[in-house]
Parts: C-alpha cells; sequence; structure tokens
C-alpha cells in the first residue's frame, strides 16, 4: 500500500516536472524595468507632451537602463489603472520577470484580458502604427487612409499612440465610462487633454484638444472609432497576420478578339488591411519587361488609364494586338507582383511574483516580403474526336453493328454506319478558340433485330477553353439521354447508345366453331357457335341430346386455333399441339393434317405442322383447326374441356418468346388456351346434366364460369 503512495508521488512529480519544463519553454526569464512617464519622448519643437482623457493621466510606458529611458519601444496598458505602485511615492517603476507571446493563448498560463475580447484586442495591436521602423511612414499613410481621414493630417505620433492605447482600454475596461462610452451605438471618445513640458518646467497646464484645435480632435476621434468598431468585429480569421494581398491563383484565359489577344481576368485581391508596398510586372517568357506592348482594359475590357496596382480587389484584362505578339515573339505573358508589409509581435509582460502589476504588451513590427505570379500562353489550336459506340440495351458488352445515323460536328453532317464493333469514329474536330461545339446525333436505321429507341436528336454541347496554352475539349453533356453514357477522355468524347432488342412473341387463342351433330334418325344438325376466341370467359359449347338414343347419336366439335404474331419479328409456328380431353377421341379420318404425339401432363396428344413454312409477319395472324369426336356413353356428359398450345416456334435470330415457353404447358402463357364443350341428355320429363352439379356449385362460389384464357 505504501509502495503505491510513493509510486504515485513520483508519479505526479514527474508530471510536475514535465510541465514546468514544457511551460518554461513559453517564458523569458529576462527581468526587463518598465515605468510609467506623465510626458512623452520630445518631439521636433524640443518640448514634451504630456495627455490626459477628463482627469486620468495617459501614461507613457517606458523601459528604464538603470536611469537611462527608453520611450521608443510601443507599450501598452491592458487595464487601465492596474497596480503600477511601489513602496517609494511618486516611483512609478517596476520589475518585470515574465513575457510570453500574447497571440499564442497556449503559451500564457492566465489570459490577461477577458476571452470575448482577446481578438479585439489583437486586432488593435496588428493594426497599430509605430514609428521608427523602416515602414513607418508607409504604415502611417495606410493606416490614415483606412480610417477615412482627409485633408491635411493634424494628428501627432503621440496623438496616435494615445489613441491606440485608449481603443484598447475601451475593451479592457468596459465598466468605467471614461474609456468606455457609447453615443447612438457608435464609440465616443471623451475629451482629450493635453499638457506642455519644456525642461524641467511645465510650460502649459492640461489644456482641452478640441478647444486648441477642433479639426485635430476630430481626426483622433475618428481614428479612435477606425480601431473600436472594426476591433468589435474582429475574428480570427480577420486577425490573420500574413501575407495582406494576393494575385488570383486562377489561370488567365487567352482568348483571340479581332485583331487583338485579351489575356484574363486578373485580380490581385487584399487578404487583409495590413499596410504594404506593391510592385506590378508584366513579362514574356524571358521576363523581358512588357510596358507600352500591352493595353490595360477593366472588368468590362474596356481601356483604362490607371495602373495596375489601383485595380486591387477588381477584376481587369491586358490587351497584346496579334501583330505585336508575332513581332515581340510573345507567346507567353508572365504578371508578377511583389511587395513588403510588416507582422506584428506581442510579448505580454507580468511578473512571477506579484499578480497586481499592471500587465503590458510590447508591440513589434518585422519586415516582411512577399511575391508570387502566374502565366498564360498564347493559344495555340486542339484537336479533339468523337466516338459513337452501339450496344444491346440488356447487354451493354455486346457491340451492334449496322446501326444507321446522320452526325452533324463542326467537320459537316455526313451519314455513317457502326462497324464491326459497333463504333462509329470521327477524328480530329479542329478548336480554333474557346466556346461551345454542338454535336447533333440522328439515328436512322437499327440493326436487325433491334429497333430504336430514341426519340429524337441527341444533342452533345462540347466546351472547348484554353488550357495551359493549348486549346481542348473540357467537358463534353449530353441533351435527351442518360449523361451517364458519356464520357470525355484524352480528348476523345465517346457516348453509348442502346437499341432494345424487337420482340418475339406468338400468342394461341382457341374456340369451339360449331358442333356436328348426326341424329339417330340419320338426319345431321349443325349448331354454330358465334365465338371468335375473344370471349373471356368463353362459355361451353352445349349440345342437348334430348331424348334420343344416345348409342345411335354422333357428335363432333370443330376447334379453331387462331396463332397471332404480337411481336415486332417475323416468325414460325412450327408445331402446334392439342390435348385431348377425356371423353373426346382424335380420329385421323377427320384431321388428315395431325398426327398423335406421345402423351404428357395426364392426356392424350396430338400435333400439327400445317403452319410451319408460313411465316408471320408482326400483326399476322393464321387459323387452323381440328375435330374431336364425343365419345358415346350414358356416363360420358358434362363439361369437357380441350386445350391447344404452341409447341415449337421460331424465327431469322433465334429469339426466345417474350412471355413464353412452347410446349411447357404453363398456365398464364399466351401461346396455351383452351376451350369447353357441354353435353347434356333429357331422362323422363326431366333433362340430366351429368356431372353439372358439381362444376354450378364451384362457379356459383368463385363467381368464375372458366378462365377462358392462360394470358391476355
Amino acid at each position: 500500500m505504501k509502495k503505491s503512495k510513493i509510486s504515485l508521488c513520483a508519479i505526479l512529480c514527474l508530471i510536475c516536472a514535465i510541465s514546468l519544463s514544457i511551460f518554461a519553454t513559453s517564458v523569458t526569464a529576462t527581468t526587463t524595468e518598465f515605468g510609467l512617464q506623465e510626458f512623452r519622448k520630445a518631439r521636433e519643437d524640443g518640448a514634451q507632451y504630456g495627455y490626459r482623457i477628463i482627469d486620468k493621466n495617459v501614461w507613457k510606458i517606458v523601459i528604464y537602463n538603470g536611469e537611462t529611458i527608453d520611450y521608443d519601444k510601443v507599450i501598452y496598458c491592458l487595464k487601465a489603472e492596474q497596480g503600477f505602485y511601489t513602496s517609494t511615492p511618486g516611483n512609478f517603476r517596476e520589475q518585470y520577470d515574465q513575457s510570453y507571446d500574447f497571440y499564442d493563448k497556449a503559451s500564457m498560463p492566465t489570459l490577461p484580458v477577458k476571452e470575448e475580447h482577446y481578438n479585439s484586442i489583437k486586432w488593435i495591436l496588428n493594426h497599430s502604427y509605430i514609428p521608427n521602423t523602416d515602414t513607418a511612414q508607409t504604415d502611417k499613410q495606410a493606416l490614415i487612409e483606412n480610417a477615412g481621414i482627409t485633408g491635411n493630417l493634424e494628428l501627432t505620433d503621440d496623438d496616435i499612440d494615445v489613441i491606440q492605447q485608449l481603443a484598447i482600454w475601451y475593451f479592457t475596461n468596459e465598466e468605467d465610462p471614461t474609456y468606455h462610452t457609447d453615443f447612438n451605438g457608435e464609440p465616443s471618445l471623451q475629451r482629450v487633454f493635453e499638457a506642455k513640458k519644456e525642461g524641467e518646467e511645465v510650460t502649459e497646464d492640461y489644456t482641452s484638444i478640441f478647444d486648441k484645435n477642433e479639426y485635430r480632435f476630430k481626426q483622433m476621434e475618428t481614428l479612435y472609432k477606425y480601431f473600436v468598431t472594426n476591433a468589435k468585429n474582429a475574428t480570427e480569421e480577420t486577425n490573420a497576420n500574413g501575407v495582406p494581398v494576393t494575385l488570383s491563383k486562377e489561370t488567365p484565359e487567352v482568348t483571340l478578339e479581332g485583331e487583338n489577344y485579351i489575356v484574363g481576368p486578373y485580380k490581385i485581391e487584399e487578404v487583409n488591411n495590413l499596410p504594404y508596398t506593391l510592385q506590378v510586372s508584366v513579362t514574356d517568357r524571358d521576363g523581358k519587361d512588357l510596358n507600352g506592348k500591352y493595353t490595360l482594359l477593366d472588368e468590362n475590357k474596356e481601356e483604362i488609364t490607371q495602373t495596375i496596382q489601383e485595380l486591387v480587389g477588381k477584376d481587369f484584362y491586358l490587351r497584346i494586338p496579334v501583330e505585336t505578339a508575332k513581332t515581340e515573339e510573345i507567346d507567353v505573358v508572365k504578371l508578377n507582383i511583389s511587395g513588403s508589409y510588416t507582422t506584428t509581435t506581442a510579448t505580454y509582460w507580468t511578473n512571477s511574483e506579484n499578480d497586481t502589476v499592471q500587465p503590458l504588451v510590447v508591440i513589434e513590427k518585422v519586415p516582411q516580403d512577399f511575391s508570387e505570379g502566374n502565366e498564360a500562353g498564347f493559344p495555340v489550336s486542339g484537336k479533339y474526336a468523337f466516338k459513337l459506340i452501339k450496344v444491346d440495351s440488356e447487354d451493354n458488352t455486346k457491340k451492334l453493328a449496322g446501326a444507321e445515323f446522320e452526325i452533324t460536328t463542326p467537320n459537316g453532317t455526313e451519314k455513317y454506319t457502326t462497324n464491326e464493333n459497333g463504333e462509329i469514329l470521327i477524328d480530329e474536330i479542329a478548336i480554333a478558340e474557346a466556346g461551345t461545339d454542338t454535336i447533333t446525333i440522328k439515328e436512322t436505321k437499327a440493326p436487325d433485330p433491334y429497333k430504336m429507341i430514341l426519340d429524337g436528336d441527341l444533342v452533345v454541347n462540347v466546351t472547348k477553353s484554353l488550357v495551359g496554352d493549348a486549346y481542348t475539349a473540357t467537358e463534353a453533356v449530353i441533351e435527351g439521354y442518360d449523361e451517364d453514357y458519356i464520357e470525355l477522355k484524352d480528348g476523345v468524347i465517346t457516348i453509348t447508345v442502346a437499341n432494345e432488342p424487337k420482340i418475339f412473341d406468338l400468342s394461341l387463342k382457341k374456340w369451339v366453331s360449331k358442333a356436328i351433330i348426326t341424329n339417330e334418325d340419320g338426319s345431321e344438325t349443325i349448331q354454330e357457335t358465334g365465338h371468335t376466341g375473344d370471349e373471356n370467359p368463353e362459355p361451353p359449347a352445349k349440345v342437348d341430346l334430348g331424348r334420343q338414343d344416345i348409342n345411335k347419336v354422333k357428335v363432333k366439335f370443330e376447334f379453331q386455333i387462331k396463332i397471332t404474331n404480337e411481336g415486332e419479328v417475323a416468325g414460325y409456328a412450327k408445331e402446334v399441339t392439342d390435348y385431348i380431353p377425356e371423353g373426346l377421341e382424335f380420329i385421323a379420318e377427320d384431321n388428315p393434317e395431325w398426327y398423335e404425339r406421345e402423351d404428357a401432363n395426364g392426356r392424350k396428344r396430338v400435333a400439327t405442322k400445317q403452319l410451319e413454312n408460313e411465316l408471320l409477319q408482326p400483326g399476322d395472324s393464321r387459323t387452323i383447326s381440328i375435330i374431336l369426336t364425343w365419345i358415346n356413353g350414358q356416363d360420358n356428359m358434362g363439361l369437357k374441356t380441350n386445350i391447344a398450345e404452341i409447341s415449337q416456334d421460331d424465327n431469322e435470330y433465334d429469339l426466345p418468346d417474350v412471355d413464353s415457353d412452347p410446349d411447357n404447358f404453363k398456365d398464364g402463357e399466351d401461346d396455351i388456351d383452351d376451350a369447353p364443350v357441354m353435353l347434356t341428355v333429357a331422362l323422363g320429363g326431366t333433362k340430366l346434366y351429368l356431372g353439372i352439379t358439381a362444376i354450378s356449385i364451384i362457379l356459383l362460389a368463385t363467381g368464375v364460369v372458366l378462365i377462358k384464357k392462360y394470358a391476355i
């Protein structure tokens, strides 16, 4: 148990040691003495000036090197009126021994400002003006312009420094109306007073700057509102401390308009509003300056007299005469931007033993250079090819030869036929300029045994663009067809067009056309049914034998069988089979074109090949007949159903019937059908319907007499 405690303690100590090691990497151990001065560094007139906001001093933070005072560092208090007092009266000097990168929140054990104000303070520091730097003059000019201050500049460097300090205090002293006041929803600057000191003597007491120079105070107020308003809206993104301008990465297009090349659009965009210098050059491939060889155009391609530097944030173009490009051998235009700007560093200082000291931040500017460019090549003619592939709609790997098309390309209108690979290739379609080509495809004939499925013309829109220094096809969009069937790859536009196979479909209908009755006295009665095969269901063909001696009566039924080509391909009904119902018999003499087959499905069968050489075109029908004879007998009465089926079919393309399989005796297919007959006889005064009673009960229960067709 004790070992566990010791181990835990050791681990905690190790963690602490590691944490201190990491923490130490963010802390500067150098001790610096900071102090307050009421009056600032002497100006060119030799005098020093102090500032107050209402009745509170806006101190200048300085660094002490012994008794030497360094006024040149730009240092701000992060909290007005927070401890800068020592045990020695009037001695406003403190030793600071810890410093952190204010821009790196993770480096600071405690954030010295409220989290919600952190980005606001960063924005003020990033955009603060710092005198005595190489870029000070440029930075100051940019700040004044960004703030919207026009006319003669009345502000001194001290004025700007004070405003930057007060802008910070607006956020860090938000409870104190001296530093944080809004009027009509805008930050309001309180009265600022200024005093003058020459040598050791104060020669001018604190006097309102507004009373001394109203215009100067208004410029201070404008600058104050600029800092505070923008800082309120600051985010981590707007606090980017990087390159302030960038050249659009889009490759400019080169187009031919009349006798001129138009290059663009170009755009130089401001990424942030840090001050910067900007130089722009336009050269050829070898770096030769093209100044004087081009004309600057605005976003509407209208000629302008501005410089490129004045077009920051706007699209612009360059116009170069074709003749100039030829004479000067210009095949590439390079536009380069370069310049300099400054990034800001902010060092937060505090005291490791006294957390009540005024939190300070020292800001410095670090010069940075930037350079980038892009180039555009003058156009070189290009080309693309168009390929059409014809396939089976049910099997895209099956290519179809013999499909005929009329295709219109920029090369003209031609008639084409797919080759043995199912392809049409139109090569060498030239591209001389950017734009759109329209390719129209009209199918005029499908290969047998297929049908055309295109409702109208296919239209392919080909986008031609300048890529690098050559024209090429960059996009192909198809109208009126599935976009998955078009592809642009390696300069070849390929579309795949399908054909649906034609349908082979033979149907069979069967019905009873008549009953032929030879009566007991030898006379013959023919009962026409009037049926056509379209009845659904077909009623039974009924024969009533009355009181005749059934052994002396002969009854024959003639059945009609109609074969119809309901498909799109011509074909043959090579064989038709009839299933003889029990109670009827097949007599060869009555049916010389029929022959007997082996029994199947519990029935006797006969077949005929009467139509085997009859080519049925789509829509054609042929009718054949068969006669079956009733087998006499008192117990052979009632309903009898005869069934016929196509048992062999054929067509030129060996296509299977779309909805039937020959000779499979399957209910529901349209190549099989039945026809019912019924016999009755009278006994005494009552007719006897043998076998009918049970059938009638079934019919009443189901509401169906008999399903006439196996498939409709």
